[in-house]
This record gives C-alpha cells, structure tokens and sequence, in this order.
C-alpha cells in the first residue's frame, strides 16, 4: 500500500513538475519598438573668385581673354564648380565702373563651363572671354575706360 500511495503522489508531482516546464517554455511577452539616431553633415566654405585679370585692352568690335583663379575655400570637402558667369546682380552683363554715356550692355562676358571638382583648399586657374560689341554707334564715352568684370560661380546646371 505503501508504494501505491508513493505513486499516487509520484504522478500528480510528475505531472506538475511537466506542467510547470512547459509553462516556462511557452510563457513569453513580445515586444516591438524603434529608435533613432541623430548624424551631423557638414557643410563647405564656400568657392572664390580671385586674381581677375585681362590680357589686351578692349576697343570696339574686339574681346580679351579674362583670367582668373576659383579657389576651394573649404578645408574638409571637394567643391563642384559647374559654370563662371558674369554676375548680373553687381551690373548690367556683370559690367560696372563705367563712365556716364558708356554702356555696360555693350560688354559681356561669355558663361565658361567648368564643370570640375576642386579638391579641399585647391585652386583652379580658368580662362574666358570679355567682348566689346562695335554697335555703329559713337562709343567715344567709353574711351580709356576701366569696366570692372564681376564673375560668380552658376551650379544651377549640375
């Protein structure tokens, strides 16, 4: 009697104890969630147009060659320079300086396509060309004067 006593309490143990396990192995929570994480991007310096110089002087009907030097002013980043236009914000074609009676439309500066990358604190020297339109008209007013060219970079098209 005394061993079917032992079994009759050995089962229901057993039995629980098996309860027990699978309970352990089957209760769980699930959970979701998200999260995020804030990156800095850096910015440039920023392009100059420096060293602006022409190689003849201009009479009417003719053109010179403009010289100048695109610097990287960033020190971290390359910069893409797509054209050099004259800067239509400082005057008429770019063009001020002129004496009264002397036309700043009558000049004007071809767009030079660049279209480069200028390492971090890299220079780029470039080449374009200023013209003096001959309109059949008395240019006298213009005579021994000193237009300034204002250039400015135009990455609108990359």
């Amino acid at each position: 009697m005394r061993k079917l006593m032992r079994k009759r309490i050995l089962v229901p143990v057993v039995v629980i104890a098996a309860f027990a396990v699978a309970g352990v192995a089957v209760a769980y929570f699930t959970a979701s969630g998200t999260g995020s994480g804030t990156a800095s991007v850096g910015t440039d310096s920023g392009v100059t147009i420096t060293g602006v110089s022409f190689d003849n002087t201009l009479y009417p009907g003719g053109s010179t060659n403009v010289r100048y030097t695109i610097t990287n002013s960033s020190s971290n980043t390359p910069a893409k320079v797509g054209k050099v236009v004259a800067d239509t914000s400082a005057g008429t074609n770019g063009i001020t300086g002129l004496p009264v009676g002397c036309n700043a439309s009558d000049f004007s500066f071809a767009d030079v396509t660049v279209n480069t990358e200028i390492a971090a604190g890299g220079t780029l020297n470039e080449t374009g060309t200023l013209r003096f339109a001959d309109t059949g008209a008395n240019q006298d007013a213009c005579k021994a004067a000193s237009p300034v060219l204002h250039l400015k970079v135009d990455n609108s098209g990359i």
